[in-house]
């Protein structure tokens, strides 16, 4: 995933397998330098003009130790690097990936001096610094203490800018010497003015006597003469090509100045690189845990911190917007989305010591570890009659308190009936029958028998909505998805499937499906007709049950349809509890040869952890990232990113949602692979869609 980010520095980057030598990955700046073309060869052919492996190659020395730092000079470009290496595991290869740091320039400097130490430092400096186990803060503190001591500096330290000012963040001093941290935070430009350019330019700042400028800047002269500095150098920081900061020291010893130009500006890089790793980590991490829409906790958090939560005090607030498709058709996704934004903020301020969620479309949560009893009873109060449509829209609110003895699983279950209730009798008086307790009342899904009737009467049907490859535009794939017959009304899965998943008889329908597949896949083979893969969504539930792939694979043996045109769509992520069931089940049907799905993914169900811990052959992008992904350029960076490091790991990626000609002309030049949505076609009956897939024809 890392790999990716490398393309945006300038610094060369390749990996090569340990074994074979073959080149494997090579960041932009590398295949600029050595015009590397696709299938390169051989690392030391490529990076060296050599016919067989070269005599200092680091192999066997990162075989013993796992990481190597080392200098050379390359032939083919005629100049000096600085090379770190590390073992590394790359698509199920040992690999090495090696950095190497352009270093021609000061190599003449370096030849004037006793340069050994000085490299054993940066050596040094950058093993610290590529510690992926360590804390950042704690790994730039404990190399400026080593150039610091090395220079026999007063202070070492680094400073970040934000807007106008600029903050003292990390700190290094002296023994003896006073910490001015305190006092150099927001900053203001002027002390700094005549700094900027140079710095921005990828100069160093040197001041050999800071009284030389007591006339020329008295601004900066009265920031300076306070803190004891007499000579000062700074060298920029530059994070994802932008200036970030600088990194600095007062008061190096005289017989080291011209080491601390050099270490400052070896080391400054390899700070930048380290940043930027981290904050690259730190943003993947943040958005698999929370709402890219508001800001908020995900269901994946919210499930993590309900499981911790115990009585008495602890206590659970439910919220679901009424009428949100509704609003959406009503007023446009945007306005809606806008809505729910709004939402999360004053839910997040009306709370106050609580923690909000968005769990899933109109639905948000909040979770107190700790309140009393009464002041709980008074914020739901207070949140009901807030949300009860004085604001032009109406929620269904229900809560618990968590009192000695009370389980997280239980409070959760009480505080959705009573929002159940809530939101039934606001569908009762609209006279709509959108909402799945309103629905219960009239096909009485809960009673035992119903749901096998209706399938024995053919009630419950299959509607088919098509894949499209954005290669050539046929159709590549469909989903196979699931109906209700009642009346004149074809119901969607809304109306019904929440209902049979608080019962966990959503089984009954996903196998129907699965087996309908595996049906029109036998008629059209029997044909001689075209097809597809055709995919099927299975519910957590169902997913878990432990003879799940038996049940599969007696279905798909009985109308004999090859594993290669059936793909299996993991609709939520599982309990904490359902974790090992969850993975194992997943294994194995990897291991049997059926292509896993992970559907919805980046909003509130499907995360980077489940895509990290099993094998999926197929990412389904969420129609809520598509669907602002023209204004948003935070979301289109984020959908960039999750769509190369889908191709690294040799996932096919599915966009769902597309309905308008820019989000496939962005989506196209991403590399999605396939597309589905009403740009192309609405989910169709089946009939239909056999006359759609005969037409084969390329969609407008």
């Amino acid at each position: 995933m890392l790999a990716t980010a490398f393309d945006g520095l300038d610094d060369l980057v390749y990996i090569a397998d340990l074994e074979t030598y073959d080149l494997l990955y090579a960041n932009r700046a590398c295949r600029q330098n050595f015009h590397i073309q696709d299938s390169p060869g051989k690392c030391y052919e490529v990076l060296q003009g050599l016919s067989q492996p070269c005599d200092f190659c680091t192999n066997q020395k990162l075989r013993e130790h796992g990481r190597w730092a080392w200098s050379c000079f390359n032939p083919l470009l005629q100049r000096h690097f600085d090379l770190y290496d590390s073992v590394i595991d790359f698509r199920g290869r040992k690999a090495r990936l090696e950095i190497a740091y352009d270093i021609t320039d000061h190599v003449a400097e370096k030849r004037l001096i006793l340069h050994g130490d000085i490299e054993q430092l940066i050596a040094h400096c950058a093993r610290l610094l590529n510690d992926d186990a360590g804390n950042l803060h704690t790994l730039l503190n404990m190399t400026l203490e080593e150039i610091g001591r090395f220079l026999e500096a007063d202070r070492c330290y680094i400073f970040e800018i934000h807007g106008g000012t600029a903050s003292n963040t990390h700190e290094w001093c002296r023994k003896g010497v006073s910490s001015q941290q305190k006092n150099l935070q927001h900053v203001p430009q002027a002390a700094y003015a005549r700094w900027i350019g140079p710095l921005h330019s990828g100069s160093s700042v040197f001041l050999p006597d800071v009284e030389d400028i007591a006339r020329l800047s008295p601004v900066e002269y009265a920031y300076l003469k306070p803190q004891g500095v007499k000579s000062l150098l700074v060298e920029p920081l530059n994070v994802s090509g932008e200036l970030f900061g600088f990194l600095g020291v007062d008061n190096p010893a005289p017989h080291r100045v011209q080491e601390t130009r050099i270490t400052l500006a070896s080391i400054s890089k390899f700070m930048g690189s380290t940043i930027e790793r981290f904050r690259l980590i730190n943003t993947l991490a943040h958005h698999s845990h929370h709402d890219a829409l508001t800001g908020l906790g995900n269901r994946h958090l919210f499930r993590k911190e309900l499981e911790a939560l115990s009585g008495p005090g602890a206590a659970i607030l439910l919220l679901e917007v009424n009428g949100l498709k509704k609003i959406n058709e009503t007023y446009g996704m945007q306005y809606g989305d806008e809505l729910l934004a709004r939402i999360g903020d004053m839910l997040g301020k009306l709370a106050e010591t609580g923690r909000a969620f968005r769990l899933n479309g109109g639905e948000f949560a909040v979770l107190w570890t700790s309140i009393d009893r009464a002041a709980f009873a008074d914020t739901q109060q207070r949140l009901e009659s807030f949300f009860s449509g004085i604001l032009g829209f109406s929620a269904a609110v229900g809560g618990y308190w968590m009192d000695t003895g009370d389980r997280p699983g239980q409070a959760h279950t009480r505080a959705e009936k009573q929002m159940y209730h809530r939101k039934r009798d606001y569908y009762r008086l609209q006279g709509g029958s959108r909402y799945r307790a309103e629905m219960d009342d009239m096909l009485r899904l809960a009673q035992p028998g119903t749901l096998e009737q209706m399938l024995d009467d053919g009630k419950v049907i299959t509607y088919w909505q098509p894949k499209y490859s954005l290669k050539d535009g046929r159709i590549c794939g469909a989903e196979a998805l699931v109906r209700l017959r009642h009346g004149d009304e074809v119901l969607s899965p809304g109306q019904f499937m929440p209902l049979l998943e608080s019962l966990h008889r959503t089984y009954l329908l996903d196998y129907f499906v699965f087996e309908e597949a595996c049906r029109f896949l036998r008629r059209r083979l029997d044909e001689a007709r075209s097809v597809v893969p055709v995919s099927s969504n299975f519910s957590r539930n169902t997913f878990v049950m432990p003879d799940f792939l038996d049940r599969l694979e007696a279905i798909r043996r009985r109308y004999d349809i090859p594993l290669t045109l059936l793909q299996v769509e993991i609709t939520e992520t599982v309990d904490a509890a359902d974790q090992a069931a969850f993975q194992d089940m997943a294994r194995k049907l990897h291991a049997h040869g059926f292509c896993l799905v992970i559907d919805d993914f980046g909003v509130a169900h499907a995360n980077l952890a489940t895509l990290a811990e099993v094998d999926f052959s197929v990412l389904k992008l969420d129609k809520r990232l598509i669907h602002s992904l023209e204004s948003n350029p935070r979301l289109f960076k984020i959908l960039e990113m999750l769509i190369l490091t889908s191709h690294s790991l040799r996932i096919n990626t599915v966009a769902e949602g597309v309905e308008r000609p820019e989000q496939l002309t962005i989506l196209s030049g991403m590399g999605c692979h396939e597309v589905q949505g009403f740009l192309f076609s609405r989910p169709l009956p089946l009939e239909e869609f056999r006359q759609k897939l005969d037409a084969a024809a390329p969609p407008r």
